[in-house]
């Protein structure tokens, strides 16, 4: 038999910021405990009390927090991953400034400042990620963003090509807020609440790859190469800054965990837990969470098929973004100042597309909520949407610059491909975080595998494929290979749900 007892509590609601923090630390009284009775053929149990949150008024839940706090929250992790995502292309039109300024006559070393970033991002998302599921997101913000900040100096003051290119790959392992930021949005949003919060946090992560040329090119020319990473660097510590003074808990396992065990403390019952501890051992826990991300990647279907086309997408962004300067000045003799605003077209489409995304994210997902019917593919028909744009960029693009039409048709173009990215990439994070509940951080960091994977070696196969087949063709054959995708979120829309009720194990918030 199962009984639930509320237990009683003063009504607090916060006016603003501050009062708000400090209800929520003192709103443990406001949870709910449930009385379990649980028996084993081998031992008994006995009974355990279960500790979950209350009603709306409980303030130690993050979703019952005021929108101010939130939306506050929202935009500094957004703040934080814009800053990272910009740091990571920063520097490559100060690349060639940089091998002058050591000497340096390989040009390999121009992609490898850049592209050893994501390499780094890879692995620090698969090592921390899912430790935040174990220990909470609060910790791994602050500890990410101070050694951002870190190596970020570290870059700015490198001695030799050799320790930038270190500090660009360690800098790169630090960031974790591409991982974190759309798990956090579902900590603190209801699902059919989500779309605008998420739209916000996916833009942040494409702004700023397609900011950093623009800012990059005209600091290093003002300043010098050394001030790309100092600007990084200034930005990052002051939105640690913020975080001492705002950042909260949100992960709810952690805050279910503290409010039992402070529970366990003040009552002395040692059979009161959170609803989602197990009886695994600490290094049992620490194992499996260790190895979460690779494991759902792979075993997974839907996990990994979206990752898969989340890498295609991502490795054209990067694509575009390497090659577009290197068009506009060859084929439209665009001036090295002037180059940086073939960008433009690119930063709209990303713009006009995270409004289709606020849009359209929650549009199902509320239709369906008032028959009580909600499902994660009910995210993905922006996807469609965004998987149909894609392609007619690239064609228009490629054939456009091939024919040297009036350079407005390519920059159009790129606005029309900037639709398309975002319109698939924050659907498809929205998905991950509502299909895989408490263990979104790993999923997303098992996803970024593929996606930095995609942001490294795609790039690295455009000069060659245009030099071979010209930028129409070429372009075309990028164009093709996204139609390819597009029968996916279809399927997913079909068949998703079955695919995730093979798997036996419990993702629920």
């Amino acid at each position: 038999m199962i009984e639930s007892v509320e237990m009683a509590s003063d009504d607090a609601k916060p006016s603003d910021l501050i009062e708000a923090t400090n209800a929520m630390e003192k709103a443990a009284s406001h949870s709910t405990i449930s009385e379990k009775v649980a028996t084993s053929d081998q031992e008994g149990i006995g009974q355990a009390l279960l500790v979950d949150f209350g009603d709306e008024t409980d303030l130690s839940n993050p979703q019952n927090w005021s929108p101010k706090l939130k939306w506050t929250l929202i935009v500094l992790v957004s703040t934080l991953d814009f800053a990272a995502t910009l740091g990571t292309i920063i520097c490559a039109p100060v690349a060639p400034q940089i091998l002058i300024d050591f000497d340096q006559e390989n040009s390999f070393y121009i992609t490898l400042i850049v592209s050893i970033w994501e390499l780094g991002e890879i692995f620090g998302p698969l090592i921390f990620a899912p430790l935040s599921e174990l220990y909470g997101r609060y910790y791994f913000y602050h500890a990410s963003t101070i050694l951002f900040v870190v190596f970020s100096a570290a870059c700015a003051l490198s001695p030799n090509i050799q320790a930038l290119v270190g500090f660009r790959f360690l800098n790169g392992m630090a960031v974790l807020s591409t991982a974190l930021n759309p798990s956090m949005v579902g900590d603190l949003f209801r699902v059919e609440q989500r779309g605008s919060a998420m739209a916000i946090v996916g833009f942040a992560s494409m702004l700023g790859p397609v900011a950093g040329p623009i800012i990059g090119g005209y600091l290093g020319d003002a300043l010098g190469w050394r001030w790309c990473f100092w600007l990084i660097t200034i930005m990052c510590g002051f939105i640690e800054l913020c975080f001492l003074l705002l950042l909260r808990e949100t992960y709810p396992v952690q805050i279910l965990k503290e409010k039992a065990e402070r529970l366990r403390q003040e009552t002395g019952n040692l059979n009161i837990r959170s609803k989602y501890e197990t009886e695994h051992t600490a290094s049992q826990l620490f194992r499996d969470a260790s190895v979460r991300p690779l494991v759902l990647l792979f075993t997974s279907p839907i996990l990994f098929v979206m990752s898969l086309y989340v890498a295609v997408v991502y490795g054209y962004l990067y694509l575009v973004m390497t090659t577009v300067a290197t068009v506009f000045e060859t084929v439209y003799h665009f001036s090295p100042g002037v180059v940086g605003l073939s960008f433009l077209g690119l930063g709209l489409g990303c713009v006009i597309g995270v409004f289709v995304c606020r849009a359209t994210l929650d549009l199902w997902v509320r239709r369906k909520a008032k028959i009580g019917d909600v499902q994660p593919e009910q995210r993905l028909p922006p996807v469609i949407f965004g998987g149909f744009i894609l392609p007619v960029g690239l064609f228009m693009y490629g054939w456009t610059a091939e024919f040297q039409t009036q350079y407005m048709a390519p920059i159009i173009a790129t606005g029309i491909l900037g639709v398309g990215l975002v319109s698939t990439t924050i659907p498809v994070r929205s998905y991950l975080v509502d299909a895989f509940g408490i263990y979104a951080a790993s999923a997303n960091a098992g996803s970024s595998v593929f996606r930095n994977l995609g942001g490294t070696f795609v790039p690295l196969a455009g000069p060659p494929l245009y030099q071979r087949l010209g930028l129409g063709w070429g372009n075309s054959v990028l164009g093709f290979i996204a139609l390819a995708f597009l029968p996916v979120p279809l399927l997913l829309m079909r068949y998703g749900q079955a695919l995730r009720s093979r798997d036996k194990r419990k993702f629920e918030a």
